[in-house]
């Protein structure tokens, strides 16, 4: 038998620890980081607990503005931020952000074009496209973060449509799997009904394969977990380059949501009937998981779902997913709900989320926790960043501006 002392001295310390750790664990967001935002016609460092500031550049709100995948940990490439036709190295540590701009190569023949910009998943390289002066058409570069070194270009591209990367270029541009894919317009003696291609494009053995298609806008370039490059039209309804077939696997009658990174799942809404239901909420709106693997059979999980007769817009917000496709949120009458694949698992995270919203939701670099911007400024402002981590309590900051609030990415610090 233990003497009642040491007993005692135990529960002491027991509660001693429980104290400590509920100083040392706060449910807020200073154990969370910070975000790169946009905000007042400037790109900046926001820590999400203070809300303090520190400015990286000036940005217009007409300059195209993205992040490499070392800003959000997904690269263990430094963070770097295309501003316009300038390149920003953010280097982000305890004593504060320090900031190197370094001007992206142009050429004198060229003239720049804010269209979309793509980073190669190593987040060292970066491709766009300039506009030439005498033909007054585009070409795509390809180049070096931080030096002038441009690595591939392609002519008469299209410049609305980002260049899109394998997962095989995170072991840099000349890996064998490495592979660039981008669409390539009619040239200019062709135009009148001739069509235009999808190009994919391999670095190390300069390969290219080259698939036809209409002229007509194209809204996303993507390559799937097999190799299939696949591209959106109309917007989020990916078919495949080489048959133009669909890539999603959904039942005749369903609704696309969207498909995830990898094009391996497919997200979908479709109304079903309760099993031995006598109420008036038989009918159900089902929130359907199916894999679109086509080597397997096809996998329907119904993850969550409602009664018809409770709305009529279907999902409210199309699925955001996590860029390893393991899980994704999406919106549903209010509520901000999270679906992890392996572990088969929902989870309603918050209620009475706003009615718009103005970010996307970003998923945290190191832990299953989303931030994001509604219109729920509670009258003081349109902007409200809310920050959603399911092991704390929700974070929420009305934000005060006049020109617009945007997240750009979530650093992993």
């Amino acid at each position: 038998m233990k003497p009642r002392w040491k007993t005692r001295a135990l529960w002491i310390g027991a509660i001693l620890i429980v104290f400590i750790a509920s100083i040392l664990y706060q449910p807020a967001a200073s154990r969370t980081g910070s975000l790169l935002v946009w905000t007042n016609n400037r790109v900046y460092v926001m820590d999400i607990d203070t809300l303090t500031l520190e400015r990286i550049a000036p940005a217009a709100p007409h300059e195209v503005i993205a992040p490499s995948p070392g800003c959000r940990g997904q690269a263990s490439a430094p963070c770097w931020i295309v501003v316009g036709s300038r390149l920003f190295r953010v280097d982000v540590g305890a004593g504060g952000s320090e900031v190197r701009e370094i001007p992206l190569p142009v050429g004198e023949d060229y003239l720049w074009i804010d269209s979309p910009v793509s980073w190669s998943p190593d987040g060292y390289h970066i491709a766009y496209s300039l506009m030439k002066r005498e033909t007054e058409r585009f070409d795509l570069f390809v180049v070096s973060a931080g030096d002038d070194q441009v690595k591939i270009t392609a002519e008469d591209i299209d410049p609305d449509l980002a260049a899109t990367w394998t997962p095989g270029c995170a072991d840099g541009l000349t890996a064998p799997e490495c592979r660039i894919g981008y669409k390539k317009m009619p040239g200019q003696q062709e135009q009148g009904g001739f069509l235009a291609s999808i190009i994919g494009y391999t670095p190390a053995t300069e390969d290219v394969e080259q698939w036809s298609i209409t002229p007509d806008r194209i809204f996303e370039l993507r390559w799937s977990a097999d190799g299939e490059l696949l591209y959106s039209r109309p917007k989020r309804h990916f078919l495949r380059a080489r048959d133009h077939a669909p890539a999603y696997r959904m039942p005749q009658g369903g609704q696309l949501a969207n498909i995830s990174p990898s094009a391996t799942y497919t997200v979908y809404y479709q109304p079903f009937t309760l099993e031995g239901c006598e109420s008036d909420d038989c009918i159900q709106l089902g929130v359907w998981l199916e894999s679109a693997t086509s080597t397997e059979r096809a996998e329907r999980r119904l993850i969550y779902n409602l009664p018809v007769s409770d709305q009529s817009d279907g999902l409210n917000f199309i699925p955001v997913w996590a860029n390893d496709s393991r899980s994704f949120v999406f919106f549903q009458d209010g509520n901000l709900i999270h679906y992890d694949i392996v572990k088969d698992e929902g989870t309603i995270w918050y209620k009475e989320v706003g009615d718009k919203l103005r970010s996307v939701p970003e998923f945290a670099p190191n832990e299953t926790a989303v931030a994001f911007v509604d219109n729920q400024g509670q009258g003081h402002s349109d902007y409200r960043l809310l920050v959603i981590n399911p092991r704390l309590d929700p974070v929420e900051h009305v934000i005060e501006t006049e020109t617009g609030f945007k997240i750009l990415a979530w650093l992993p610090n």
